[in-house]
């Protein structure tokens, strides 16, 4: 093989290969949206992984035997020697020959489109997969993108694969093969990890040693950042303590603030780094405010030539707004404290004054605040605030209502509402009759609003945990609703779909909600159908059907949480539902997960039925994951979280499970102990035939019964109760308190002599059908081991997800590559074990004289002097790799 120019050895080597770096699977060449990609190109700012992907598409394409090729391109490149470093990165990767003589042509002829073209027909001619790696391609001439590499894309013959990276948007005419589904642009939202890839990556650094929450902590205040995770592992390793590293995080000192101090302050001229600090106020940026704030005409073009050039900036697609990422706008507000109170008053009016003119009235409202324009701020925030709680984003009009005189509040009858609705749909549902009393005294009031406070009222009793009252206020409004709004409308439908499931009505209460009038103001999802679909969710949860109600919690959660954020009240009702799904469907580490820093948001802002699905799901989780205090812990602040808010529930749900845990262990005296707890507080209703909470009491303390009983060996008592449950949970529609009453019945009946096989088979298949797999280890842990007779009728549960098995030693492998030939791959596996050539030849079964050969050859592909050289080479390439 001829020798290459030592600047294109090292354009053609690719970057070393990171045995710890994370494997992005969500990103890999086999997915649907990239398998039939003839180019990808990634574009995002530094620090978002772009390099490392291409690393991880060079591996998966070495590993299925393609010729890969790597470049990595500067501003010198224009088209002839661009033309020349695709030979020279060809002639590494797949050792013809014929592409050592086009590097040199590529010099003499001056005609970049002809060796271009003769390139191709080259590349075409090796028949196989090929694949071109470009990195670093905004740093190209503009003519070379819009003339050699667009002639490439558009000439690449069906077996060449073109994936490149850049910092930018890149300049390129590929309209017609994204129309042909030629061609994939992914950027910034792309790269950014999603919260389980940043609780894996943690994992993998931490293990168990890094609690879920803080991880999940972790992901948003990085917000999915790559480089600030690395920078977040960093922290943790040098200070030991997670605490203190978030800490740094939070107010970006340590290592992310050295970070921005060396990538920012010291890399910028000091009128950019004045310029960044002046428009670091707002959360988003758009040229024309950033003109507003600094008086600068050109503004605007400095902040596109920041984006390109700084890892600190977030672009939307396809709009001219961008996003500080918010550690680098903590760190820019340390140096904003350091302007004068008359230098910062001033930009916040003029942040203001630009918002408010071009209706963003909240984020204008803030800088009112801070300009102390209060009265401009009150106006403003009139505007919008029961938009932001149509939104769904209940916790910041909970917010606002801290940082807001009451007097103004209620002086303001649509700010009014806001308030009273975001406080109703939380822990502080009491302090909205305040607020409702104060409409609803109202003389100008008409039928809307009138319906709408009683809506509020309802909800609030509600999330007070009182079906009853709930029904008793919005009676007569769901008969006769007000006929001129869909909105009230709508709102109602979902009240009266959520009393349906306390009746034992789920198909219902779904048909309500499907036959519902749709109340769209927004294009994202809001409170009122994140709502409806979450009632949807938990009636397919009810039923006991797994598989239609994670279908259903899971999509309507993605939007949620992309549209509302992660901590909303919407996305929360989703999430603690759907980790009770998952939970029985035995994916324990999706619903860790779901549940990761939500369960405060939980106890805030969530519904009963919701907190109750949260805190048992995360005791359970807690459990089965060997930290049995914590399981414990939890179920206790349930229990008090009853006792502060008086709500039942809780305590009987809470006591209930703290049965269930002790009955398995066979401790009698401490059931008993909690039975009797159970007793005391069992409310008046209980025993109301009318109550619409009573079943759903009825059946928690049934449950519990029925596991006293179990510890205690009663085995008559046992039948009779489990009897009494299935005809409760038969008459509410319950799936998964059916199948238990079903095994309650079998083990009793097993235990007393009879046969419970039919009750067994029954429950068997009911779980199978309804996709429960975890329904008979949870009841008893013998009912799983207990065998069937055999009964073709009868569906065998499916079976829980393995278990990753432990990573196997390494050991050293080739990867299929068209580079060598394959006995060439066994020389080149025999040799990184050290081997002689003797030993070689003898491992082969044949002479030293072929394998010196062979040897030769090996030589000459890498480019390598000594036989260490050439395993060297072969690592770095990803040929020869360590098998895991």
């Amino acid at each position: 093989m001829e020798r290459i120019e030592p600047e294109l050895v090292l354009k053609t080597t690719p970057p070393r290969s990171q045995k710890t770096a994370y494997r992005r699977e969500r990103l890999s060449l086999e997915m649907d949206g990239l398998a039939s990609r003839m180019a990808i190109s990634v574009h995002a700012p530094a620090g978002f992984g772009k390099t490392w992907l291409l690393s991880q598409w060079r591996r998966e394409l070495l590993s299925r035997g393609a010729v890969v090729a790597w470049l990595t391109l500067d501003g010198r490149d224009d088209g002839v020697r661009f033309v020349q470093g695709l030979a020279a990165a060809m002639l590494v990767a797949s050792g013809r020959q014929v592409f050592a003589s086009s590097t040199n042509q590529a010099m003499s002829r001056r005609d970049a489109l002809g060796d271009l073209t003769e390139w191709l027909a080259e590349v075409a001619d090796l028949g196989g997969e090929v694949a071109l790696i470009l990195d670093e391609v905004d740093v190209l001439p503009d003519a070379t993108i819009r003339f050699a590499l667009a002639y490439l894309l558009h000439n690449a013959p069906a077996n060449l694969r073109v994936l490149m990276a850049s910092r930018r948007r890149l300049n390129l005419q590929a309209t017609e093969l994204e129309a042909r589904g030629a061609f994939l642009g992914l950027g910034l939202e792309d790269l950014r990890f999603r919260v389980e890839e940043t609780v894996e990556v943690l994992a993998s650094r931490f293990g168990e040693s890094l609690d879920i929450d803080l991880r999940v902590v972790l992901h948003e205040l990085t917000e999915g950042w790559p480089l600030g995770l690395q920078l977040t592992v960093a922290a943790i390793e040098r200070s030991g303590t997670p605490a203190r590293a978030i800490e740094e995080l939070k107010a970006c000192t340590g290592d992310i603030q050295r970070y921005f101090v060396d990538s920012l302050v010291e890399k910028l001229p000091a009128d950019q780094v004045d310029f960044l600090t002046c428009i670091a106020l707002p959360e988003n940026l758009h040229p024309e405010l950033c003109i507003a704030l600094t008086d600068d005409p050109q503004a605007g073009e400095r902040m596109s030539e920041l984006c390109a050039s700084t890892p600190i900036f977030a672009e939307s697609q396809g709009t001219d707004w961008v996003r500080i990422h918010p550690l680098a706008r903590e760190f820019l507000q340390q140096r904003v404290a350091l302007l004068s109170q008359a230098r910062r008053s001033d930009l916040h009016r003029r942040a203001a004054v630009w918002l408010e003119t071009r209706g963003f009235f909240e984020e204008a409202a803030r800088h009112y605040l801070s300009a102390e324009l209060p009265a401009k701020a009150y106006n403003m925030i009139e505007q919008c605030l029961y938009e932001i709680m149509l939104r769904g984003q209940f916790n910041r009009v909970i917010e606002w209502i801290g940082e807001l005189p009451a007097a103004e509040v209620e002086s303001r009858p649509r700010m009014c509402l806001a308030a009273a609705w975001a406080l109703a749909m939380s822990d502080r549902s009491e302090q909205a009759r305040h607020l409702i009393e104060r409409l609803q005294s109202d003389p100008s009031i008409d039928e809307e609003a009138s319906c709408e406070a009683a809506a509020i009222a309802s909800a609030a009793a509600y999330f007070s945990d009182r079906p009853d009252e709930s029904q008793a206020i919005i009676g007569r409004w769901t008969q006769s609703p007000p006929r001129s709004s869909v909105k009230v409308q709508a709102i109602l439908a979902n009240q009266q779909a959520r009393l349906a499931l306390f009746r034992g009505q789920p198909e219902a209460a779904r048909r309500i909600c499907r036959k519902a009038p749709q109340f769209s103001w927004t294009d994202g999802l809001d409170a009122i159908r994140g709502f409806a679909e979450w009632v949807v969710g938990v009636t397919y949860l009810w039923e006991g059907r797994m598989q239609p109600a994670a279908d259903s919690l899971r999509n309507t959660l993605q939007r949620a949480e992309q549209d509302i954020g992660r901590r909303s009240s919407v996305a929360t009702l989703l999430a603690c539902s759907l980790a009770a799904v998952l939970l029985e469907r035995d994916e324990l580490g999706e619903a860790t997960t779901l549940l990761a820093n939500r369960l405060d948001v939980v106890e805030r802002l969530a519904s009963p039925d919701a907190i109750v699905f949260g805190f048992v799901t995360a005791a359970r989780l807690a459990g089965l994951q060997g930290q049995g205090n914590r399981s414990y812990d939890l179920l206790e602040a349930l229990y008090a979280l009853g006792d502060e808010r008086n709500v039942p529930r809780f305590r009987m749900v809470s006591l209930g499970e703290q049965i269930r845990l002790h009955a398995l262990q066979g401790r009698v005296d401490t059931c008993q102990v909690l039975w009797r707890r159970i007793e005391e507080v069992l409310p008046a209703c209980f025993h109301d035939p009318d109550s619409l909470l009573a079943p759903e009491l009825r059946l928690h303390v049934g449950i519990a019964r029925a596991y006293t009983l179990l510890a205690q060996r009663g085995w008559p008592e046992l039948l009779v109760t489990a009897s009494e449950l299935h005809e409760l949970a038969s008459r509410m529609r319950r799936g998964r308190e059916l199948v238990q009453a079903l095994l309650f019945k079998a083990l009793a009946l097993h235990e007393t002599g009879r046969d419970g096989q039919s009750s067994l088979r029954e429950a068997h298949s009911l779980a199978a059908e309804y996709g429960m797999r975890r329904v008979l280890l949870d009841t008893h842990p013998l009912l799983a081991r207990w065998n069937l007779q055999e009964d073709p009728s009868v569906k065998a549960l499916p079976k829980a997800p393995a278990m990753e098995t432990a990573a196997r030693i390494p050991a050293t492998k080739v990867a299929p590559s068209r580079l060598l030939t394959p006995k060439e791959q066994e020389v080149l596996q025999l040799l990184a074990r050290n081997l002689s050539n003797k030993q070689i030849a003898l491992a082969l079964n044949v002479g030293e004289e072929t394998v010196k050969w062979h040897l030769k050859n090996l030589f000459g592909k890498f480019q390598a002097g000594t036989r260490r050289h050439v395993v060297d080479r072969a690592y770095m390439l990803g040929i020869l790799e360590a098998e895991r």
